[in-house]
């Protein structure tokens, strides 16, 4: 009689699908725990916005000519109208939004004054139509905001950019600015439009206002208010520029 073929077992088959398993759970733990650090890192870049003290303002906002127009409703005919350039990453733009943002609010708010403020990335670099730095990626983000019509958004994330450049400049991604547009009250599908934005945008409008003003004056830098295509306070005046909204409006 044929003897019956014996099946013989790995007796390490079992562990081995245990170990495997144990492998895969500790995997998925390292991951969750991988993910949840890269959040809270992510969002303690813009944590401080959600204690700073948010400004409200009565002012408009329209996006045209790739410039931020901010004005009052009710602006009177004889409002004086410029044009502000600046540039995310110049601390010199940072030091007159300090000096004169405040005043500048007011005279908007007050009809007197009507804004056009182009935003410059030259100082990511030479390639303006290639840039892909901090103030480009500011560009683009903020652009968004404004055609968005978000006016406190706006107001409000530019205030903090502005004042904390050295905290924000090169280190934050486009995450990070959805992120601190929903801390100030953004709504979802704004935040998901800064999330998403294509840094081209920032680029596209940002050489349009380099070629402007190097038209306009001959010569690019930042900051810069431009009255009837002339700088203001007008060179050799002896005006310092962070008064220009108290001597402009005089």
């Amino acid at each position: 009689m044929a003897s019956k073929a014996t099946k013989v077992s790995d007796p390490n088959a079992k562990g081995s699908s245990g170990f495997l398993w144990a492998v895969g759970v500790l995997l998925v733990i390292v991951a969750v725990v991988i993910g949840f650090i890269v959040w809270k890192g992510q969002g303690a870049k813009t944590e401080a916005l959600g204690d700073m003290p948010t400004e409200e303002t009565s002012m408009n906002m329209e996006y045209d000519d790739n410039a931020v127009v901010l004005k009052a409703a009710d602006a009177k005919k004889d409002a004086v109208e410029v044009e502000l350039y600046e540039d995310y990453s110049c601390p010199h733009c940072g030091d007159l939004a300090i000096a004169s943002d405040g005043d500048m609010k007011t005279a908007i708010e007050e009809g007197k004054l009507i804004v056009h403020v182009r935003t410059l990335n030259f100082l990511d670099g030479r390639d303006i139509e290639g840039n892909t730095g901090h103030s480009t990626k500011a560009a683009a983000a903020m652009e968004q905001i404004a055609k968005a019509g978000d006016v406190k958004t706006y107001w409000n994330l530019r205030k903090y950019l502005m004042e904390n450049q050295q905290e924000v400049a090169n280190q934050w991604s486009f995450e990070d600015f959805a992120d601190a547009a929903k801390q100030l009250g953004a709504d979802d599908s704004l935040v998901d439009s800064i999330k998403n934005v294509d840094i081209k945008n920032g680029n596209k409008l940002a050489k349009f206002n380099y070629d402007k003003l190097e038209k306009d004056t001959g010569s690019v830098s930042s900051p810069r208010i431009i009255k009837d295509g002339k700088d203001f306070p007008e060179e050799g005046s002896g005006k310092s520029i962070m008064e220009w909204v108290s001597l402009i409006t005089a």
